[in-house]
Parts: structure tokens; sequence; C-alpha cells
């Protein structure tokens, strides 16, 4: 009987160590339950840009092979003299069974004057589920630098008129009641007592307020803006004041926004002038000079003061002068 049980006993033993043995090699062996190689290796290219603002410049991810999934890709900037209001970065989207995708980036143009701006980032897959989906290997997220050179824009301007002028209990805004129309000539040989001799075309005669014009395509060279009166309700009214005409200048990219530059009382329209549509008068006011080269502006005002470089009347029926508007 004591032979049999130490029989048992030891029987009861080995079973246990091997047991035990059997758990060990479980515990050594163990593998993740989808191994790492059957996802895609990412790479991001080019890592550093270069463009001009108001560009659209491509970053592409391109994987090593396919899968079933899709995967987002999301850029964060992490440094750089930019900021989120200088640009607009898109997800790119790694659709299911292709192996690359670009991601957009749009610039802006802007009124920053600085020469260039910078933008320092990382473009990476950053939810859980998809990075679990991006092989170990993938520099997730990775560097990229893009820079963004000066946009100068061209010369524009705009031109205001806007004034209350009470008449008895009622008040009338001149942006509604009267009109000019600018034009401009060539200051070579330019005569006050023929302004038209050297007209060249018409820079803003919509019937608008304001009216606006751009400098871009003008040759170089000096030019008069000149106002021409079309019409004006208040002629005959007796309101007995003026109607300056402030003129606004703009170029983007350089130091020159929102320029002001206001007719004197001296030299702007009296309310009580009729225009050309009440009775064929043929008012002309010289508001600025421009001239212009090699891409280069220089304003003055109408006395010939020079206000700045920016890098980029007579009645009767007198017909018209027809220029192309």
């Amino acid at each position: 009987m004591r032979q049999y049980m130490r029989i048992k006993l030891f029987g009861l033993a080995v079973l246990m160590a091997v047991a035990i043995a059997g758990c060990d090699t479980a515990s050594q062996d163990v593998e993740p339950v989808v191994s790492p190689d059957g996802y895609p290796t990412a790479t991001f290219a080019p890592t550093t840009k270069t463009c001009n603002e108001g560009d659209t410049i491509y970053f592409t991810i391109t994987t090593d092979k396919p899968i079933d999934r899709s995967i987002t890709f999301t850029f964060k900037q992490k440094g750089g003299t930019a900021d989120s209001d200088d640009y607009t970065a898109f997800p790119a989207v790694l659709l299911p069974y292709t192996k690359s995708v670009d991601m957009m980036i749009i610039t802006w143009q802007d009124f920053d004057y600085a020469a260039t701006e910078t933008v320092q980032g990382e473009i990476g897959a950053y939810s859980i589920a998809d990075r679990y989906l991006l092989n170990p290997l993938t520099v997730n997220p990775t560097p990229v630098t893009f820079t963004m050179n000066n946009y100068v824009g061209e010369l524009t301007v705009d031109f205001y008129w806007d004034k209350d002028i009470t008449l008895g209990e009622d008040t009338y805004s001149t942006s509604n009641n009267v009109d000019f129309d600018i034009w401009y000539a060539d200051v070579e040989g330019f005569d006050p007592d023929d302004v038209w001799a050297t007209a060249i075309d018409w820079a803003a005669a919509t019937g608008s307020h304001p009216e606006s014009f751009s400098f871009e395509g003008l040759e170089d060279g000096s030019y008069y803006f000149i106002a021409n009166v079309f019409s004006n309700a208040f002629a005959g009214s007796g309101a007995n004041t003026t109607i300056p005409i402030t003129s606004v200048f703009n170029r983007q990219g350089t130091a020159l926004v929102d320029y002001e530059l206001t007719q004197a009382e001296e030299d702007a329209l009296d309310s009580e002038q009729p225009g050309y549509d009440e009775d064929g008068s043929d008012v002309n006011m010289i508001l600025f000079k421009v001239t212009i080269a090699n891409g280069k502006y220089t304003i003055f005002d109408v006395d010939n003061t020079n206000l700045g470089t920016y890098k980029k009347s007579s009645s009767g029926k007198t017909p018209r002068l027809v220029l192309n508007k």
C-alpha cells in the first residue's frame, strides 16, 4: 500500500512539474495579437519647402504597402515667425488600398512686409487608432519646415467723398448724391489750360462709391490723377460747403497701408457747382501725381510734395471727352 502511494505521489509531482514548465514556456514565447510587420511604414517628402505668400504647397506622404484601413495625417505648428493666420493646413487622408497622399497647405498674402516668414512644424498620425496602423519604424510625427517669401502687390487707391449735408430738416450723404469720375493723364506735356490734351484713360468711372483703381499694368512714367464732376445733386441747393475727395492708398507687402490723402478745402468741389450731367460743366481737379519706376511708386500731393516711395470748370454744353472706359 505504501509503495502504491509513493508511486501515485511521484506521478502527481511529475505532472505538476510538466505543467509548471509548460506555463514558463508559454510566457516566454508570447507574440502580439498582430505583428507590426504587417503595417505600413510611412515617409514624408519633402521636409523643407520654400514658396511665395499666396502659393499652395504640398507634402507627400508615402507608405511601403497598402492596407484596408484609412489613416489621417495632420499638421501641427511648433515654432517659426508665422502664425496660423498666415496659412491653412488641411488633413491628409490615406485611403484604403492606396500608398500615397498629399497634404495641402495654402499660404495667404498679408500686409506684413517682413522679408520672409517661417513655419516649423510636424506632420503625423496623432490619434491612437491611426498610430496603431503604422509600423513603429515610421518617424511619427516627422518634423517639417516651410518658408514664405513676402508678397508685394500692386499699388491700389480708393476714392471716397462721403459727407453729410443738412438741408432744412433733412440730411443727405454726398456718397449717394455726387458722382466723381477719376481719370489720369501723362504729366509730360500736361497743360492746365487744356487738361484733356494728355489724357490717357478713365481710372475709375463706374458710378459707385467708393471708386477704386489698381496700378497693375501701368507703364513706367508720371501720371496725374484727376477727378471730373459727373453729377452733383447739391448744385444750387444753398448748402454752401465743400465736398473733398480722400484718396486711400495701399500696397500689400509694404509699409503703405491705408495712407489717406484728402483734398484741402480750397481745392475741393464747391457744393453749388453743377457737374456734367446737370449742365455740361467740365470741372476737373488734380488729386495727386504718381511716378512709376522699376516697380516702385512715388506719390506726390497736388502741390508736388513727395509723399513717399513704395516698393511694387466751365459751364455750357461742351461735349465730354470720350475715353475707353
